[in-house]
């Protein structure tokens, strides 16, 4: 059986390593590691980019998958010195054509594409307690400018109680420290984010309308719409695109004038499968090209 390493530098969330494994893990010995590691051992090398100079031993297969593009500031230079630095692999995988097209590698080089997915514990629990008014659950470093939709929505209605799910800032903490119906709930395991979710009346979906957000797969989004929560945020090419497929309450906030009554969403077990991880590594194909 050949072997297989994943390279995480521990940089940013990858939700979808732990799908990589489980998926792999029957026609490879699968490992995880980080790029100081020695990665000479291995048939496949996978790198989730960043930036790598690694320079393959004779019959390694590398592979640089690149699950999201440069985020601000300066996302466009970044991506720039990522397209002339890195050393060329066997195969890239993006998440869409949208950027591959935007990296601009213009080489003979393999491409996969690999959407962005969500576990299969995300459903709805009609038996839930509603305890929160809004929850977002997501990043939250300031290129998000989460501030901005947060602000809409307390202008609107102050005493709106607010569940903020991960990793929080310090300037955001600083800014809404005065609210006692804001809450910081700190990173959860994504085993236990249903959960919560499924407390809350609406979900908040806000991704700043700039590169590279708003052509990307927001996974929020996906993880509220399959939990059947009714969501209000801001709107962008692939959310706009997303809501044309997909039956949801979405209230944008920039047309906000009265807080909305909740709806569940009706979304179908077909599109609840579609967007598990399992079944997005299946749809890219990789079978085709990896080594057996």
């Amino acid at each position: 059986m050949k072997s297989l390493c994943f390279v995480h530098q521990s940089k940013a969330q990858l939700p979808e390593l732990q799908a990589y494994t489980d998926y792999f893990r029957p026609r490879y010995h699968v490992e995880v590691s980080n790029p100081a590691a020695d990665l000479s051992g291995y048939d496949i090398v996978w790198f989730f980019m960043g930036f790598s100079r690694y320079q393959p031993q004779p019959g390694q297969f590398i592979v640089h998958e690149y699950a999201s593009l440069s985020t601000p500031p300066l996302a466009r230079v970044k991506d720039l010195i990522k397209r002339q630095l890195n050393a060329t692999p066997d195969l890239r995988v993006f998440q869409n054509k949208t950027q591959s097209r935007l990296m601009r590698f213009n080489d003979a080089v393999p491409e996969r594409f690999r959407d962005m997915g969500i576990a299969g514990h995300f459903k709805q629990q009609l038996d839930a307690g509603k305890k929160c008014d809004l929850i977002y659950a997501g990043s939250m470093d300031k290129s998000r400018r989460l501030e901005h939709a947060l602000d809409v929505v307390l202008k609107l209605r102050p005493h709106t109680s607010i569940w903020l799910v991960g990793q929080p800032s310090v300037y955001l903490q600083q800014r809404y420290q005065r609210y006692a119906n804001v809450r910081f709930m700190g990173p959860v395991p994504n085993s236990q984010i249903p959960a919560l979710l499924n407390q809350a009346r609406f979900g908040l979906n806000y991704l700043p309308d700039v590169y590279p957000y708003h052509f990307q797969t927001s996974t929020k989004l996906l993880e509220y719409a399959a939990c059947g929560l009714p969501v209000i945020g801001n709107k962008n090419s692939w959310v706009t695109d997303f809501l044309n497929q997909h039956p949801l309450q979405y209230h944008d906030l920039q047309q906000l004038t009265a807080w909305p009554q909740p709806q569940a969403a009706d979304i179908s077990d077909q599109s609840r499968q579609a967007w598990r991880w399992q079944q997005r590594i299946a749809d890219a194909g990789f079978e085709t090209i990896l080594p057996g």
